[in-house]
C-alpha cells in the first residue's frame, strides 16, 4: 500500500512538473516570490538562459512541424522552443474543437471570426500592460495598435498582414491560352475590362468549342460557396460588406445591385455555363477542377490559384495559366467596381491565451517576429545564406529568386522561407526593400497583370468588421437564424429554373429574414458602425 501510494505521488509530481508552457520547475513557481496575480498572468521566474517551450496553433501550418531551418533560427534568436500544434487536414474544425473543449495552446493564430469567439469568452490575455516589453510591436504597428483595441482600451490580439496594401485582390481569372483562341491575342493582352455580355459570350464560345476536355465535360465557369469567391462576384457590381442607405447598414441582399449579381449567376446556370456541381464545391475540389485544365474562368484572388498555375504551365506550356481581368456588371463603370477589398487590420489574428503559463516566452517571440529582423527572417531567410546586403540594400540570392519564379509552394518546401508568417506588415522595410520577398520583390506575371488591371479597386474592409450582435444576446440568435435562412436560399436562387422563380425566391428571402428580426440586427450593425467611426476618428 505504501509503495503504491509513493508511486502514485511520484506520478502526480511528474504530471505537475510537465504541465504548463515551458520548463519552469514547480519549486520555481512556488518559491519565486511572485504574487498570485503575477503567477496567473504567466510571469516567468526563470533566468534569461532558461529554455522556454511555447505551444502555438497556426491555422496555416497544415501538418508541418516547427523544425525547418527558418524555424530553428527563430528559436535560436529568441531562446524559446516553439511547438506548433498539428492543425490536421481541417484547421477550422480543429480550431472549433479547441474552443469548444477549451483545449487550446499558449498562442493561437486564427481568422478574425474565430478570434472574436475567444475574446468574447474571456480566453485571451490583454497585451496592453505588456507593451513596454514589446518595443518592436509599438514601433511597427504604430497608430494601427489603437484599431485593434476594444472600446475599453484592451488589446487582445495583433493582426497578421496588417497595414495598407494597394495591390490587387480578386478579379475574374480567365485561362489565357483559351482566351487567345476565342478572342485573339490582342484582346487577351488588353487591359480593357470585359462587359458582362462580352464575358457571357466568351463562356458560350468556350462551351461550344470545347464540350469536353480530356474525355470529361468542360466547365465554362466555376465557383464555390466560400465567402472570398462570392466577394469577388460582388466586386463586379461595386458591392461591399453591407448595403448603406441614408447612414444605415442593411443586409447586402437589399442592395439593388444584388439582384443584378443574382441574375448573372442564374443566367449562367440556366444556360449551362456555370459548373453544375458548384454548390458541392469546397476549396480542395474547386482547386482540383482548376488544375484539371477543364475550367475556362473563375472569380477569385490571383494568388488563390498560384500553385495551380504553376502546374498548368508545366503541363501545357507558358500560355497555360489564368490571368486576371476586370468584368463590369451591367451598368457599372470601371471606376465603380470593388474587387480590391482589403482589411488593413490583417487577414488573421494572433493572440496569447489564458492557458499560457509563461508570458516571458510569449513576449519574446511576439516582439522578435514583429520586428524588422523577424519579418525579414521569415520572409527572406537567413542573411549570408538566402540574401545579403548590396550597397546597403537587402538583395536575395539569385538561386532563390529563380526558385520563387518557378514555384512559390516548392520554394517554401525547399527553403522554409515564408512558411511561418506571423505579425507580417505590408509595405517596405527601412532600407526600402519589401518585407514580402516572394510577391513584392519580383512580382509574378499574374501579380503584375492583376495589379495593373485592378488598380482602382482598393477599399478598406476593416471599418465593417465585428459589427454583429454580441454573442449570447437575443439579436445574436436572430442573426444566426437569418444566416441559416440565407445560406439555404442563396444556392436555390442561383439554380432557379427561371428568372421569375429566382425573383420570387428573393422576395420571399427578404420577408423570411425580416420575420426573424433582420431590422433589429441591422439596427445593431448601424449602431456599432457609428461607434466604430467615432472611436477611430478620436484615436486618429
Amino acid at each position: 500500500m505504501k509503495k503504491t501510494a509513493k508511486a502514485l505521488s511520484f506520478l502526480l509530481l511528474l504530471l505537475l512538473l510537465s504541465a504548463g508552457c515551458g520548463r519552469m520547475e514547480l519549486w520555481q513557481e512556488t518559491s519565486s516570490g511572485l504574487t498570485a496575480s503575477e503567477q496567473n498572468a504567466g510571469v516567468s521566474a526563470g533566468t534569461d538562459e532558461e529554455e522556454y517551450v511555447l505551444t502555438l496553433f497556426d491555422k496555416n501550418s497544415d501538418r508541418h512541424k516547427f523544425d525547418d531551418r527558418i524555424a530553428q533560427e527563430i528559436m535560436r534568436r529568441t531562446g524559446v522552443r516553439i511547438q506548433v500544434i498539428d492543425s490536421t487536414d481541417d484547421a477550422a474544425e480543429r480550431e472549433e474543437l479547441m474552443y469548444t473543449y477549451q483545449d487550446y495552446p499558449d498562442m493561437i493564430k486564427v481568422d478574425l471570426d474565430a478570434i472574436a469567439k475567444y475574446q468574447d469568452a474571456g480566453f485571451l490575455i490583454d497585451l496592453s500592460p505588456y507593451l513596454s516589453r514589446l518595443p518592436a510591436v509599438e514601433e511597427m504597428y504604430g497608430d494601427m495598435l489603437n484599431r485593434f483595441r476594444t472600446e475599453d482600451g484592451k488589446l487582445y490580439y495583433l493582426g497578421n498582414w496588417y497595414g495598407e496594401d494597394l495591390d490587387a485582390v480578386s478579379g475574374f481569372q480567365i485561362r489565357y491560352d483559351y482566351l487567345v483562341e476565342l478572342a485573339g491575342k490582342e484582346r487577351a493582352d488588353s487591359d480593357e475590362p470585359f462587359t458582362q455580355e462580352e464575358f457571357l459570350e466568351l463562356l458560350r464560345s468556350f462551351a461550344e468549342k470545347y464540350p469536353q476536355i480530356d474525355g470529361q465535360p468542360s466547365i465554362p465557369f466555376t465557383t464555390c460557396l466560400d465567402y472570398e469567391y462570392m466577394g469577388a462576384l460582388q466586386g463586379m457590381y461595386g458591392m461591399k460588406t453591407y448595403y448603406e442607405e441614408n447612414g444605415r447598414l442593411l443586409h447586402p441582399a437589399k442592395d439593388p445591385r444584388y439582384i443584378q449579381m443574382l441574375s448573372f449567376l442564374n443566367q449562367m446556370y440556366r444556360e449551362g455555363l456555370l459548373d453544375k456541381e458548384w454548390v458541392l464545391n469546397r476549396k480542395d475540389l474547386y482547386l482540383d477542377k482548376i488544375k484539371s485544365g477543364r475550367v475556362f474562368a473563375t472569380a477569385c484572388a490571383y494568388w488563390d490559384i498560384s500553385s495551380e498555375n504553376s502546374l498548368l504551365r508545366a503541363e501545357g506550356g507558358g500560355n497555360a495559366f489564368y490571368a486576371c481581368y476586370k468584368v463590369l456588371g451591367e451598368g457599372v463603370e470601371a471606376s465603380e467596381t470593388t474587387y480590391g477589398g482589403r482589411n488593413s487590420l490583417g487577414w488573421d489574428a494572433i493572440a496569447v491565451t489564458d492557458h499560457c503559463r509563461n508570458m516571458d516566452a510569449a513576449l519574446r517571440v511576439i516582439d522578435f517576429l514583429a520586428s524588422e529582423e523577424g519579418q525579414y527572417l521569415m520572409l527572406w531567410g537567413i542573411e549570408g545564406e538566402d540574401w545579403s546586403y548590396v550597397d546597403g540594400v537587402r538583395t536575395p540570392n539569385e538561386d532563390n529568386l529563380e526558385l520563387f519564379t518557378r514555384s512559390i509552394s516548392r520554394t517554401i518546401e525547399q527553403t522554409g522561407i515564408r512558411r511561418w508568417i506571423w505579425f507580417i506588415k505590408n509595405g517596405n522595410g527601412s532600407d526600402g526593400s519589401p518585407y514580402d520577398l516572394m510577391t513584392k520583390y519580383q512580382p509574378t506575371i499574374e501579380a503584375q497583370i492583376a495589379n495593373r488591371r485592378m488598380e482602382s479597386d482598393h477599399w478598406d474592409t476593416s471599418i465593417y468588421l465585428g459589427l454583429d450582435p454580441e454573442s449570447g444576446t437575443e439579436e445574436s440568435l436572430m442573426w444566426t437564424n437569418i444566416e441559416n435562412i440565407y445560406d439555404e436560399t442563396f444556392p436555390r436562387m442561383v439554380n432557379a429554373d427561371s428568372a421569375e422563380s429566382m425573383l420570387a425566391m428573393h422576395e420571399k428571402l427578404l420577408l423570411d429574414m425580416e420575420a426573424e428580426g433582420l431590422s433589429s440586427v441591422e439596427a445593431i450593425w448601424t449602431e456599432n458602425y457609428q461607434k466604430r467611426i467615432g472611436q477611430w476618428e478620436a484615436q486618429d
